[in-house]
């Protein structure tokens, strides 16, 4: 484990405890600091998660292998997310408590902040790719609790945000003494991509109403070709 992993961990599990009075007590407005966080996360997934599934993908050999395994529970995982949403926020449903519609997005959340934080501290980066990792992934965290907590604002305070901050902190002493390579590692990184391509976008792209379009496309397009420069200097 190095320094830069674990000041990644404290500053993702800070995120899950304090996100909503991070946004609401920046200086800057609401709508460009999540503005600000959907750039950076759909760069993310679209410049570095989606090359290194292709990647792992292409390592992964043997006789079962079909060249496309990972990209199907990237698929699923987009899948079972979607569902989630929709189960939760179904009108079919409305006999449910707003609290139990709660609870089952908090308990997916739960496991997909459990995936990241693995990822995170499994790969053990270091430096300036841990400074980029560490931006994406905790803007990603901040967008991604403060849409789950807004809406169960008393809830999330009691209860919510201490599971997410719990399961980081699981995430990461698993994957500090957990397998870093093989398919284990390749098979979450496979499913978390899915289930980060479906909440960047839908929870995290601003809506039209709610949206700093230039926040959103500055962020974007330079940590694209922040991230692209880097990659081709250092040979991430």
């Amino acid at each position: 484990m190095t320094v830069e992993s674990i000041l990644i961990g404290v500053m993702l599990i800070l995120i899950q405890l304090f996100a909503l009075p991070i946004i609401r007590r920046t200086p800057f407005e609401e709508q460009k600091i999540l503005s600000l966080s959907g750039g950076v996360a759909i760069a993310y997934v679209f410049v570095y998660i989606l090359p290194t599934m292709h990647e792992e993908q292409d390592q992964l050999g043997g006789d079962l292998a079909l060249d496309s395994e990972l990209y199907f529970l990237g698929l699923i995982g987009l899948l079972v997310y979607y569902s989630v949403y929709k189960i939760a926020k179904t009108k079919h449903n409305q006999h449910r408590s707003t609290n139990t519609s709660y609870i089952v997005q908090i308990s997916f959340f739960a496991f997909y902040t459990f995936m990241i934080s693995y990822i995170v501290f499994a790969s053990d980066v270091k430096t300036v790719e841990a400074l980029f990792y560490g931006v994406a992934v905790g803007l990603h965290f901040i967008g991604i609790s403060y849409h789950i907590g807004h809406g169960n604002q008393t809830v999330h305070r009691q209860y919510g945000r201490f599971i997410l901050a719990t399961t980081t902190l699981i995430g990461a002493i698993a994957g500090t003494i957990g397998p870093s390579t093989g398919l284990f590692v390749d098979s979450l990184i496979a499913f978390s991509s899915g289930a980060m391509i479906f909440n960047v976008i839908s929870k995290e792209l601003p809506e039209e109403d709610y949206a700093h379009l230039p926040t959103f496309l500055i962020a974007s397009l330079l940590f694209s070709v922040s991230l692209l420069t880097l990659k081709a200097i250092f040979q991430w």
